[in-house]
């Protein structure tokens, strides 16, 4: 059976200049990957050169009886971008809001043992706050609409500390030994509450103690010039436990991907390290996704339902990214061979394309 030593967290994500690789079972208290020695070349390059070529992404996902979203950032150190995206299960309608956070020096903080990650611009507000010493988690996100787009509102707490939130960290070679990419991942249990004009109702609907899933995730990376890359998340149930994974790929991986990667499924909070995967869409994006690995671990596939795009293209600058939610079916088996049987369970998947 497939799996990966998951070890003591070390303090820091790079020591005297190198990547600390592995998988740990906290988050480091330095997650900066600043401090690597010529990740590009075997000749030293100004910092402010390869610090530019870093990107930090924050997600958050939920999942709850109706509704089901993700909140999306990028942090350049220089600018941020923000996504939300909130679905209706039922029928895949969607709710969308983008915004630029220019003018900020860091969105992400780089010391992850506790922190905040927030915006309050008049029309785009959210803040989502994580403390690992007092297991505090929080999401409040306040949307103002328009004619088109809904005034949203909706917030979430967890437990960090609780048994039923799996935690797992990965540092990876991105792709070579020189450089690494610096992954973070948290599924707590969540309760919360939705206000707004969601989906064309016509009063506001309050919805309280609302009870879902979450994954939360971090990562840091050196990007090439041109980089692509496939997610997915699925937060669910199987057989009463509780079942959250995230699997990814991309041309970053590392060249022994069996040895190093970041895939994880947590069962009712307890990790357990999943292989590389090949995630395809033989029949378009719109068609069913297939999610297969080679030790017979993940037999997915992904049926979409509502697919938000972004594209931009300036000069030698372009970009597409698609958020998709949809439905998963198939099987996953954890590290001591247990066989969780997914119908219908809620999924999201993240194809990114950047050119630099």
């Amino acid at each position: 059976m497939y799996t990966r030593e998951i070890r003591t967290t070390p303090d820091a994500v790079v020591r005297a200049g190198k990547p600390v690789f592995g998988d740990f079972n906290t988050p480091p208290a330095d997650f900066d990957i600043r401090k690597l020695k010529q990740p590009f070349s075997i000749m030293p390059l100004p910092r402010f050169i390869t610090d530019a070529r870093i990107r930090t992404n924050l997600y958050f996902s939920f999942v709850s009886e109706e509704y089901a979203g993700i909140i999306g950032i990028t942090d350049t150190h220089l600018f941020g971008f923000a996504e939300v995206t909130v679905w209706e299960k039922a029928s895949g309608r969607k709710i969308s809001f983008r915004s630029f956070i220019v003018f900020r020096k860091r969105l992400i903080p780089f010391k992850i043992t506790s922190g905040v990650c927030k915006s309050f611009r008049k029309k785009r507000i959210f803040s989502i706050r994580w403390n690992y010493d007092t297991g505090k988690f929080s999401v409040v996100c306040r949307l103002k609409g328009n004619k088109d787009r809904p005034d949203t509102f909706f917030e979430f707490s967890g437990n960090l500390q609780d048994e039923s939130c799996g935690i797992h960290t990965s540092v990876v070679p991105a792709p070579l030994m020189r450089r690494c990419s610096a992954v973070h991942h948290a599924a707590p249990v969540l309760r919360g509450s939705f206000l707004g004009r969601f989906f064309g109702k016509e009063e506001k609907s309050a919805v309280e103690h609302v009870k879902a899933l979450g994954f939360f995730s971090i990562r840091r990376s050196y990007y090439k010039l041109r980089t692509f890359s496939y997610s997915l998340t699925v937060l669910g149930e199987s057989e009463g436990k509780s079942i959250r994974f995230n699997l990814y790929t991309s041309n970053h991986d590392a060249v022994d991907s069996d040895l190093y990667n970041e895939n994880v499924l947590f069962v009712d909070g307890k990790a357990s390290p999943l292989p590389p995967v090949t995630i395809t869409h033989p029949y378009g994006l719109n068609g069913i996704w297939v999610i297969q690995d080679t030790e017979n671990m993940i037999d997915l596939s992904f049926s979409p339902m509502s697919d938000t795009i972004r594209k931009e293209s300036v000069l030698i600058l372009r970009t597409e990214y698609h958020t998709i939610y949809g439905t998963c079916e198939g099987s996953v088996r954890d590290m001591d061979g247990g066989t969780f049987l997914l119908k219908n369970v809620s999924a999201i998947v993240k194809k990114q394309y950047l050119r630099l």
